[in-house]
């Protein structure tokens, strides 16, 4: 009997070990939309990884993705989470059955917008004015700097066809730049960049117009409507086991944290409704309904 218990209890011993040592070797791949640079991008999201990390007690690794390759990144099993825009979530909730759980809340909100920005001497005074005119976007996935741009557009009976010319700008701080210069007449970029950059001392806000600027309940400067900010979702079987962790950890994330300060945001909410993402992209004919 005594020999019995000794071995039920080394069993016990070696079990409880092994399930340790899972745990620590287990780790995390998290996606991060990158339309800035991957530079800026890793050195923002660092300290949410080193959080995570933490609270999960796993290795958590960022990667950033460039805004084409998001989704590839998913398809291809590359990433167990991703935060991305929500034009890109709801591709990925619908084509490789990802699983929002959270929104990105920042200091003017879980929601945010898109900004058509004139230089100052286009004549360029509402988006009608815009026909004729060579215009500076971003990737055609960048859901602040185009998508939300192009419903807003097709909303007014205008058509990006209807420009004299599109451009596809590298990163969104050259659209801003160059629609200053006077290289391009007007650009699409996404609300908050125009108070980022001149926070960073690169611009001043009255460099160039804003058309059709509204006011409503988000203060940053934009033009069309409000969507729900960035998303994370879980990408891999993997990710969807710990979701329920994951999820509990963003939403107790301090706004007074490293990882948010870093970030610039407060924090994260629950998964706001993508619903009205979702029948843009009907409209517009985008992925994921294309």
């Amino acid at each position: 009997m005594k020999i019995d218990k000794f071995w039920q209890q080394l069993i016990l011993c070696i079990s409880l070990f092994l399930y340790a040592f899972t745990l620590s070797a287990e780790s995390f791949n998290v996606g991060v939309q990158a339309p800035r640079s991957a530079v800026k991008a890793l050195i923002k999201w660092r300290e949410l990884g080193k959080y995570l990390k933490s609270e999960l007690g796993a290795d958590i690794k960022i990667i950033p993705l460039n805004p084409s390759v998001t989704i590839d990144a998913v398809k291809n099993g590359k990433v167990d989470f991703m935060l991305a825009n929500p034009a890109i979530t709801v591709a990925i909730r619908e084509k490789y059955k990802a699983k929002p759980f959270a929104t990105m809340n920042k200091k003017f909100g879980s929601l945010f917008s898109g900004v058509i920005i004139a230089n100052k001497g286009s004549g360029i005074k509402s988006v009608a004015d815009l026909k004729g005119k060579k215009v500076m976007t971003y990737k055609k996935k960048s859901a602040a700097a185009y998508v939300f741009q192009v419903k807003y557009l097709m909303d007014k009976g205008i058509s990006v066809s209807d420009f004299a010319s599109t451009k596809i700008a590298k990163k969104q701080d050259d659209i801003v730049l160059a629609v200053k210069a006077g290289l391009f007449d007007a650009g699409f970029v996404k609300s908050g960049l125009l108070e980022l950059m001149a926070a960073e001392g690169k611009i001043k806000i009255d460099d160039v117009d804003i058309v059709d600027k509204k006011t409503d309940s988000l203060s940053q400067i934009h033009s069309t409507a409000l969507y729900p900010q960035w998303c994370f979702s879980a990408v891999t079987e993997k990710g969807s086991n710990v979701l329920d962790k994951v999820k509990t950890a963003l939403i107790k994330l301090s706004s007074d944290s490293a990882a948010a300060k870093k970030a610039k945001i407060v924090g994260f909410v629950p998964l706001e409704d993508l619903s009205v993402m979702a029948e843009t992209l009907k409209a517009l004919k985008m992925s994921p309904y294309n």
